[in-house]
């Protein structure tokens, strides 16, 4: 009980004869300015834990397994429809092996099985995600059996640190949202991850293979953190304007760079 106590009465009244002097806009201000400082501190730091986490594995575990277990419909990042289905059929034949770069729970590779290639294969570095998609795919294979359908081989990889396919073996490289994912930060930590994966896909490629990448990211920003001198634009960047769920209240429109970058042979 305030009244039952001296000191809370006085605080009580030295406030209120505070807000009764013409210094107290002042005040007020001060304190609205504290607590916005704070508030915008404490947003800062969970910003940027969350574009650390990005990097880290058991980030991404922990996210797959609330998604499985609860029965989440799986996100496709940024956009998947005929137009990127139409380019890669351009540059890849049905037999043709295509490599799905940090594949998450898109259906890139489903998308093309229907299309009739054969030899697919996708990675991430999620446990928990490489798992369930092996699991889903052992269960459609039953179904439908492999021969008529082609399978899909799902590989656990770090690609920052290893080959998730032999060197010179694939002759399309997808990379969808993957290094834009690694250099979100914009950092000399993230051009180097960057670097890492670049050189990753590199070897993968045949000699005269093509790393597609579909980015939001202008070509200011890709040249500074993702270029590589042993892959080299064989058209110029193409603008797709598309609508996608960035993260916002609302899905919203955004330019989405297609790039092909041909290993040298």
């Amino acid at each position: 009980n305030l009244r039952q106590s001296p000191m809370a009465e006085s605080l009580v009244e030295a406030w209120l004869q505070l807000l009764a002097s013409p210094l107290a806009p002042v005040v007020v201000a001060v304190i609205f300015l504290i607590a916005g400082g704070f508030y915008l501190l404490h947003e800062y730091h969970k910003a940027r834990s969350m574009r650390t986490a990005y990097h880290s594995s058991k980030f991404w575990d922990k996210r797959y397994a609330t998604i499985i277990d609860n029965g989440i419909p799986g996100q496709e990042w940024y956009f998947l429809d005929g137009a990127i289905m139409d380019i890669i059929g351009e540059i890849a034949e049905d037999n043709d092996k295509v490599h799905d770069l940090g594949c998450g729970q898109s259906m890139l590779c489903d998308r093309l099985r229907a299309k009739g290639f054969k030899n697919l294969s996708a990675s991430d570095f999620s446990t928990v995600l490489i798992e369930s998609r092996t699991l889903e795919e052992k269960k459609r294979q039953k179904v439908l059996g492999a021969a008529e359908m082609g399978r899909i081989q799902y590989i656990e990889c770090d690609l920052r640190k290893k080959l998730p396919e032999k060197e010179s073996s694939v002759a399309v490289v997808v990379d969808k949202a993957t290094l834009d994912a690694i250099i979100h930060r914009k950092d000399e930590e993230c051009k180097k991850d960057a670097q890492a994966v670049m050189q990753q896909a590199c070897r993968m490629l045949k000699p005269g293979g093509v790393l597609l990448s579909i980015s939001l990211n202008n070509d200011e920003v890709w040249n500074r953190f993702c270029s590589n001198k042993d892959l080299i634009p064989s058209e110029p960047t193409s603008i797709l304007v598309r609508t996608i769920d960035a993260g916002q209240p609302k899905p919203t429109k955004a330019n989405i760079y297609i790039r092909h970058l041909k290993r040298r042979a």
